[in-house]
Order: structure tokens, then C-alpha cells, then sequence
């Protein structure tokens, strides 16, 4: 014998078998929390008030025909405004006194003012303030479709939207921390990277293939309407799909970043392990 102590892993140092399907775990629940966390960040921003009347008067000029309703009503508007008589709209879901000036803008400006107005009533009360109205019966209807689709961007919604990411931001965090908690080095930092680079991967090529088929429905579809609650689909999902893009390419470079660095110090520590066994 040389009297050199012999080198050896003890058994019970080894890393336990269940370590690494823990860790698989973590980063998949780490993807799919962050993937959740995206969607409630884009629905509070589509649900906040400036965002969600500016949806919302678009579809409410579609499915009340706003500016046909003008043009139709133009001439006894002029008439009104030359008698001093009020603006009101006849046969208009909610009763809205128009600005007298405004008609010095043409009817465009006019049924976009009454759009922008009719909008800011529903984010604040839901369709509801459009059922006290006659008209509302013969709209009906489309009522349905638009209560489900765009009617979901009001001030409730903003609240419910606002809730969900407070939660899923909260769990994606603490998955975070357990996924970088298996890890040593810079894998600390490059695998939860990586792990909501998946999630936020996954919302954007979803959003991706809804957008696309949102914008071929309102290509072939016959009904007007549907076909600008499609467009309208088509826009919030863009949304969607930029911060999905924007988290993904952003942990994605982070990630790489990390990941490299690390095997670049192990490469170093190798190098010089193997230095200083030749030096001896």
C-alpha cells in the first residue's frame, strides 16, 4: 500500500431517488401557476376601466347600431338643437342628454360620445341598464352573446381579475422559491427561470392559435355582430399573447444566461481540479 487514504461517496450522501421527481413536479406546477398568473395579469389589464370602455363601446355600437341610429335621428337632432329643445335619442336603451355643441363634430363624433357613454354605464352596472328599454327585447339575443363575451369587462370583473392574480402570482412565487430551494448555484436563478418561461410559453402559443381563430371567424361569419365580437376576441387575445411573449423571451434569456454560467464554473472548477492534481 502507498499509505494515500482512499477517496469514496459515502452510501447515505448520495442524492435520494425521489429528489428529482419532486423537482420534475415543482417545475411543471411552477409552468402551469405561471400560466394562470399571465392570463389574471392580462384580464386586469382588458378589465380596467379606460381598456375595458373602449372594447365595451365597440361592441355596444354594433349591437345597438349606434351610428345608424344617429344618422336615421341627424335631422330632428339639428331641429331639437335649433329650437333649444333637449338631445335625446328616441328609442335609445338609456336616456343620455347629448352635448349640443358636439353636433357641431358630425354624427361620427356624436356616435362615438354616445358609445363611450353607454360603455362607461354598462362597466359600472352590467347590461342590466340597457333592460329598461323596449329596444332591449329586440336585442335580446345578441344581448346573450355580448353579456358573455365583452360584458365580463366591468368593474365586478376588474375585482375578480384583480383577485386571481394576487392569488396565482402569490402561489407562482412560492413555487419559485421551492424550485430554486432543489438546486445549487446558478441553477437557483436558471431553473425557475425556465420553468415560467414554460408556463408563459405555453399562453402564448395558445393565444397564439385562439387569436388566429378568432380573426377566421369574423372572416366567415355571416352575422355582423358575431363577426365584431370576433375581432374584438381577436384584440383582447393579442393582448394575451404579447405578455406571454414578453415573460417568456424575458425568463428565457435569464434562464440561458444562468444556466450557462453554471456550467461555465463547473467547467473552471474541473480545470483547475485537474491543474491541481498534475501539479502534485
Amino acid at each position: 500500500m502507498n499509505g494515500r487514504p482512499t477517496l469514496y461517496r459515502p452510501v447515505l450522501d448520495r442524492e435520494p431517488g425521489w429528489r428529482r421527481p419532486v423537482l420534475v413536479l415543482t417545475v411543471f406546477l411552477t409552468a402551469l401557476v405561471t400560466a394562470v398568473a399571465i392570463v389574471f395579469m392580462s384580464a386586469t389589464q382588458l378589465t380596467e376601466r379606460g381598456m375595458a370602455q373602449r372594447f365595451l363601446a365597440r361592441a355596444l355600437n354594433s349591437l345597438l347600431e349606434i351610428d345608424q341610429l344617429v344618422l336615421n335621428a341627424w335631422p330632428e337632432l339639428e331641429v331639437a338643437a335649433a329650437d333649444g329643445s333637449p338631445l335625446l335619442l328616441e328609442d335609445f336603451p338609456v336616456s343620455l342628454q347629448l352635448d349640443r355643441a358636439g353636433l357641431a363634430e358630425g354624427p361620427i363624433a356624436v356616435s362615438e360620445a354616445i358609445a363611450a357613454a353607454t360603455a362607461s354605464l354598462v362597466y359600472d352596472g352590467g347590461l342590466d341598464v340597457l333592460s329598461e328599454s323596449p329596444r332591449a327585447f329586440r336585442i335580446l339575443s345578441r344581448g346573450a352573446l355580448f353579456d358573455g363575451s365583452v360584458g365580463r369587462l366591468t368593474g365586478g370583473g376588474h375585482e375578480l381579475a384583480s383577485i386571481g392574480l394576487i392569488v396565482s402570482g402569490t402561489l407562482a412565487m412560492l413555487l419559485v422559491l421551492a424550485t430554486a430551494a432543489q438546486v445549487g448555484g446558478f441553477s437557483r436563478i436558471g431553473a425557475p427561470a425556465v420553468a415560467i418561461g414554460l408556463g408563459a410559453a405555453l399562453v402564448w402559443i395558445v393565444a397564439a392559435v385562439a387569436r388566429s381563430a378568432f380573426e377566421g371567424q369574423a372572416e366567415t361569419s355571416a352575422d355582423p355582430f358575431a363577426a365584431d365580437l370576433a375581432l374584438i376576441a381577436a384584440d383582447a387575445v393579442s393582448l394575451l399573447a404579447r405578455n406571454g411573449a414578453i415573460v417568456t423571451v424575458t425568463s428565457g434569456v435569464v434562464g440561458v444566461l444562468s444556466l450557462a454560467a453554471a456550467g461555465l464554473l463547473r467547467a473552471l472548477d474541473s480545470a483547475n481540479g485537474a491543474h491541481t492534481v498534475r501539479s502534485r
